[in-house]
């Protein structure tokens, strides 16, 4: 089970693809001691009755570490409603400009993931995500990055059509710098058009040459925007088996203290959509009946698609609730991107495997 705490609405930049400013716009709320321990318990005990006995608490934001203190206390509630013969373990979702020593030394201790917001090099990253001032982010991130390098760190390198000729440019970047896991996220924001979208193929297929290159050269480097599509055909799985594990495997807590069934869905908007119960009251499984069909039903506009299963518009529920407002559409962008893609991907992999 994925406990994901958002401990704080706040955050000290302004990232041009934030999709706060739409659903939390007012930044008001952090979490309290009183909802921190709630949400804790609840997950141990959601965990249990799922049969998991295993807990991976995410400290989420807004920035989190705007709140380091709710961190420690957070990790110190856990331990205290750990059941016997149960596993812990603890991940961050930062933008890298508050850490310090401290936060470092606890993450390398307590064997935290770190996933980490860069861009890519100070041009591309600043152009993407300033602070709330106006200024560019990178410079308070740079000097921590060889201490990163030591700690179980992901990069997440987001996609947006304001910016599609140095994507590639921007991963290599990031892999010289000696991060060997690095995933990127499209900000589909329903305005992507077909020039933007061939713009976009031509950079996969530069990363997709890239990562082929690494590859042959036995470089553990993993590149998610490839692997994980490649990873399914392979296995013959799907991403709602692998990685969407909304409700069953994943439980999202808002700093009011409502549940949701993923990070994407959390807001403190009263009568927010897929509003599943709270932390003092528990989950609503009255609620909870359009995502178990999501889970065990293919869309029925995909039911004839061949790519379904390796494919985010059919089988995130986060992508479908944010790109459509629910989880029985696809959004045609999404479909567009994930054929291109998958395409790519496969290709990729081909020409990997035919090598001598």
């Amino acid at each position: 089970m994925n406990l994901v705490l958002n401990l704080t609405e706040q955050c000290n930049l302004r990232c041009s693809y934030c999709y706060y400013a739409e659903t939390q716009p007012e930044r008001l709320f952090s979490m309290s001691e009183d909802t921190l321990e709630r949400a804790i318990a609840l997950g141990w005990q959601r965990s249990l009755d799922l049969g998991q006995r295993f807990l991976n608490i995410t400290f989420f934001g807004g920035e989190p570490l705007l709140c380091k203190e709710s961190i420690l206390l957070g990790m110190e509630m856990a331990r205290r409603y750990q059941p016997k013969d149960s596993k812990l373990r603890f991940a961050v979702n930062t933008n890298g400009t508050l850490l310090d020593e401290c936060s470092l030394n606890l993450f390398a201790t307590e064997n935290f993931r770190v996933f980490l917001s860069l861009d890519g090099p100070r041009e591309i990253h600043d152009a993407q995500r300033s602070g709330a001032d106006g200024t560019g982010s990178f410079d308070r991130i740079a000097p921590w990055i060889p201490r990163l390098l030591r700690l179980d760190t992901v990069v997440i390198r987001v996609i947006t059509r304001h910016h599609l000729n140095d994507i590639a440019s921007s991963v290599k970047w990031i892999q010289e710098q000696g991060f060997s896991r690095i995933t990127t996220a499209v900000d589909f924001d329903g305005k992507w058009t077909g020039e933007a979208m061939d713009a976009l193929a031509r950079e996969y297929q530069t990363l997709a040459a890239f990562w082929v290159q690494r590859k042959k050269a036995s470089d553990p480097f993993y590149l998610g925007v490839l692997q994980d599509k490649m990873r399914l055909e392979l296995e013959n799985m799907s991403y709602k088996k692998r990685t969407c594990h909304i409700l069953e495997g994943a439980l999202a807590v808002s700093a009011k203290g409502d549940l949701f069934p993923c990070t994407r869905f959390v807001s403190c908007a009263p009568h927010a959509p897929y509003r599943l119960g709270s932390v003092f009251t528990g989950v609503d499984e009255s609620t909870t009946e359009e995502i178990h069909y999501h889970l065990t039903h293919d869309k029925e506009c995909c039911e004839d698609c061949a790519l379904k299963t390796r494919c985010i518009a059919h089988e995130c529920a986060c992508i479908s609730f944010y790109t459509t407002g629910g989880l029985s559409a696809v959004s045609a962008e999404v479909c567009a991107h994930e054929r291109m893609l998958a395409e790519i991907c496969d290709a990729a992999a081909l020409e990997l495997m035919n090598s001598p």
